[in-house]
């Protein structure tokens, strides 16, 4: 596994450096600080002074960002894997989704700093425009996380019980897990106006291919020495995922990404982005 831990000096961030105790250890592994310097407020200052005052807060901030990153790297586990240290000038998302491209990166991972409805959708955040547009996967960390056990899987299709499954192939957790995969069928949801009106046979139908694909994920995830089982409920998608990670005590909410506009994600939201709002899991986004 290649990773990019994306570190800011913040608790959330320390949370996601700890998290690699329950991650397989690396191929390789950037630790990312990004410094973004802010531009001189006053636009009457001279010049000379402005450059300076530019200097010394580049200097300051670029001592503080090193320190960050010896910090992270301090707290990785034991043989954490071939380690780097990096730190860029920039935006922070924008940085981390480049260098995730250039590096060919399979996992992304980073806290939950920022991330918040009315922040999100009105000026953005780094955790939400790297897992809306890294390359690669993400892991959102938003609590502190030893080991990774317990893991809900939400499917909406096939395609996501496959993606799912070639991403575990890359073995990205350091121990065996305990899954429950897990698919919604959307009676309640507004996407299915005539709920009531849908047959009863039509019903059964719908959850006998939920119960067929569910278990043949779980088969898969059995291959590949994990524990594993299908569940089919029926009932509005984020609420029931949120309703289940909590029933499960699930560690990890596992979910494939679907792109969506992002006038149409700031106007409707999505089943992921109301999970990861809500959910007190952290969050793994499977983009495969």
């Amino acid at each position: 596994m290649k990773y990019i831990l994306a570190v800011d000096g913040s608790d959330q961030s320390l949370d996601a450096t700890r998290a690699f105790e329950a991650l397989s250890p690396a191929e390789s592994l950037i630790v990312l600080h990004v410094v973004n310097v802010p531009g001189i407020p006053y636009p009457a200052m001279g010049a000379g002074v402005a450059k300076d005052l530019s200097m010394a807060v580049d200097k300051a901030m670029r001592e503080e960002g090193e320190r960050v990153i010896d910090q992270a790297v301090s707290l990785l586990p034991l043989h954490p894997g071939s380690v780097t240290k990096r730190l860029e000038t920039g935006k922070p998302a924008e940085s981390v989704i480049t260098i995730a491209e250039e590096q060919g990166a399979d996992l992304v991972v980073l806290g939950a700093r920022g991330i918040g409805q009315f922040r999100e959708q009105v000026f953005g955040s780094v955790s939400h425009r790297v897992m809306t547009h890294a390359p690669c996967s993400t892991l959102i960390i938003k609590k502190p996380i030893r080991k990774i056990q317990k893991v809900l899987i939400p499917l909406e299709s096939q395609e996501d019980g496959e993606a799912v499954v070639r991403f575990m192939k890359k073995k990205p957790f350091r121990e065996p897990i305990s899954a429950t995969v897990l698919h919604v069928i959307p009676f309640s949801e507004p996407v299915w106006p005539v709920g009531a009106m849908i047959s009863p046979e039509f019903r059964k139908e719908m959850i006998a291919y939920g119960e067929k694909f569910t278990n043949g994920v779980s088969a898969e995830l059995k291959k590949l020495g994990h524990e594993a089982n299908g569940v089919v409920v029926v009932g509005a998608p984020s609420h029931t995922i949120i309703d289940e990670a909590t029933k499960h005590a699930a560690d990890v909410i596992m979910m494939r990404t679907h792109s969506r506009s992002g006038v149409s994600r700031f106007l409707l939201g999505s089943v992921s982005h109301s999970v990861v709002h809500h959910a007190e899991s952290s969050i793994l986004f499977v983009r495969e």
